[in-house]
């Protein structure tokens, strides 16, 4: 998670004020109750607080990178997805700053690129990757099921393409420049038909 850590700070520039937690959503069968997390090597353990909607700041610690500590859960490892999250003050509540999904991209690619061969980061790297690439589509989570999803930027709005089977996901324009950092995602939570 270092290497997201290292890329929220090399893009920063995407969200200047935006503020990196990583968020817990347990699977089947767990729950956040009783969840405790810590940072955990042989020389080194830096306890983590967790809040109550799952979401937890990785702190920096050089003791910790040098140990080659790693993120320690008190539950079953396997049974609790965990993504980034980047918020900007003054995005009003049911709405996503794109600069903020920009940079949280990039997080979660500086992440997830160390899991994969040599030849699948290869290819995806040659595409300018899955943050900067018009041919990748990254989805996001919105906090519940959407009806639609609006980018807006100024008097200039567009639908953005929702997954209806996964329909908390929702598609924003990354890698399209024409769109400022400041553009806003507007949600319609209205009931799905």
């Amino acid at each position: 998670m270092v290497k997201g850590l290292d890329a929220f700070e090399q893009e920063r520039a995407h969200a200047p004020q935006g503020v990196l937690r990583f968020l817990l959503r347990p699977g089947a069968g767990e729950s956040l109750e009783g969840l405790t997390l810590k940072i955990s090597g042989d020389k080194v353990t830096v306890p983590v607080e967790l809040a109550a909607d799952g979401g937890f700041v990785l702190p920096r610690s050089a003791a910790a990178l040098e140990d080659r500590a790693e993120l320690v859960l008190n539950k079953k490892r396997n049974s609790f997805r965990w993504r980034p999250e980047v918020r900007s003050p003054g995005v009003p509540a049911g709405a996503r700053r794109l600069g903020d999904l920009r940079l949280q991209c990039a997080v979660q690619w500086a992440i997830d690129r160390e899991a994969l061969t040599p030849q699948a980061r290869g290819a995806l790297d040659a595409s300018g990757g899955p943050c900067h690439s018009p041919l990748a589509h990254t989805g996001f989570e919105a906090p519940q099921p959407l009806r639609a999803a609006w980018l807006r930027e100024g008097s200039r709005r567009e639908a953005l393409p929702v997954n209806r089977q996964r329909n908390r996901t929702f598609t924003p324009p990354l890698a399209d420049g024409g769109w400022g950092d400041d553009a806003v995602v507007e949600f319609d939570y209205s009931t799905i038909n």
